[in-house]
């Protein structure tokens, strides 16, 4: 008889997981016949404009099966979508505040960070930090920074800013959340009167962001400010290094870090030979000192074989004024010069490198899609 029992014994487990497995697919097609009643009775709701009462369908749903919140949210975005931000908020706080369903924290934080953006979305931007603020410690820290970042650069709280990049996660942050941080430090040190706090705030941003090349042409600036030639010159090169691009943006203080000419007209050689930089002003400079050292006639063909290689609208307009000898008469050349300096005034300077926007004053934050570092000096046929 024993013997038997013990036979039967993995019959018994058997039939009892089979039925177990029966058990468990009949709930979950019980589910999803519930599910699809619920959300077929919602959509003929929204179909006939009865907007309130499908989405206490859908709330009233929610609150007796909390298995389907992924449905809930995804509902929820196509209401934030279409402009319906109360209704999206009433289904995120409903799931949040409904005592019937079990979240999980990872759950409870998307549903957190997705409250927040619809609070943002509405224009509430101090209701959308009240979540955003206790996700900085989360996993979901870099996308709770980011959303928080945005925000304070908004209403341009720069410090509050820096306090949430402090308060987050540190492996959790995005080189791009870095980046804009180090632009929050720069905007506080332009606000600073202080020579010791503005470099304090440009070394700090350049600790968070490495490649802020903002930070470190306003140091350039600051010790050229403060009679400290040497560190300027390192930190021009240190730019010349990271982007070359910037050189134009230099020219303006390269001249007052070097002793005398010679050490400028070396620097120029530098960026060209070494660098290969082809803006224009560099080489029209070059051609300037080239004059003074070599005569009219070595600048004439350096300009002439610089707009072999890279043509450009400032390089022809040097090279008019180097040929001003060859003129039947002044009258003539102020004519041509007049023109293509009115040309010249036409068109940008610089150009963002994310969005094209053009504008011929400089700025680090582009405004018209708000990125930082992305505006930068024109290149090609009207560079500088």
């Amino acid at each position: 008889m024993l013997e038997l029992l013990f036979l039967l014994l993995p019959v018994s487990v058997a039939y009892g997981w089979v039925m177990g497995k029966q058990s468990i697919k009949k709930e979950l097609l019980k589910q999803q016949a519930q599910m699809s009643r619920a959300l077929t009775s919602s959509v003929s709701l929204l179909l006939k404009n009865k907007e309130e009462q499908a989405l206490d369908s859908l709330i009233q749903y929610l609150n007796d099966n909390p298995q389907s919140i992924e449905n809930y949210i995804a509902m929820a975005q196509v209401f934030r979508k279409k402009g319906e931000i109360d209704k999206a908020i009433s289904i995120h706080e409903s799931l949040l505040n409904s005592e019937q369903v079990e979240l999980s924290p990872f759950d409870r934080e998307v549903l957190e960070l997705e409250l927040a953006q619809d609070f943002m979305s509405a224009g509430m931007l101090e209701r959308a930090l009240k979540p955003l603020s206790g996700l900085l410690k989360s996993d979901h820290a870099n996308e709770a920074l980011a959303m928080s970042l945005h925000i304070f650069e908004q209403t341009r709280e720069w410090q509050n800013g820096i306090d949430a990049y402090l308060n987050t996660k540190t492996t959790n942050i995005s080189a791009r959340n870095r980046q804009l941080v180090s632009h929050f430090y720069c905007e506080l040190a332009s606000l600073s009167n202080n020579a010791k706090n503005k470099k304090q705030l440009y070394k700090r941003a350049l600790k968070v962001h490495s490649d802020c090349i903002r930070s470190l042409v306003s140091l350039a600036q600051l010790y050229l400010v403060l009679n400290q030639k040497q560190k300027s010159r390192e930190l021009i090169v240190q730019v010349l290094d990271k982007d070359p691009n910037f050189a134009p943006a230099l020219f303006n203080i390269a001249p007052e870090c070097f002793v005398d000419e010679f050490e400028q007209a070396a620097w120029l050689y530098w960026l060209i030979k070494e660098k290969q930089i082809t803006s224009v002003s560099a080489h029209n400079q070059m051609a300037e000192y080239i004059v003074k050292e070599k005569g009219l006639e070595e600048g004439r063909k350096y300009i002439i074989n610089h707009l072999k290689s890279v043509p450009s609208v400032r390089g022809f307009s040097k090279l008019i004024e180097l040929e001003r000898e060859f003129f039947m008469s002044d009258a003539h050349f102020e004519q041509i010069q007049t023109l293509i300096n009115q040309y010249i005034e036409l068109k940008p300077n610089y150009e963002c490198k994310s969005c094209g926007f053009s504008t011929n004053h400089f700025s680090w934050r582009c405004p018209a899609c708000n990125n930082w570092q992305t505006i930068k000096p024109l290149i090609g046929l009207d560079g500088i």
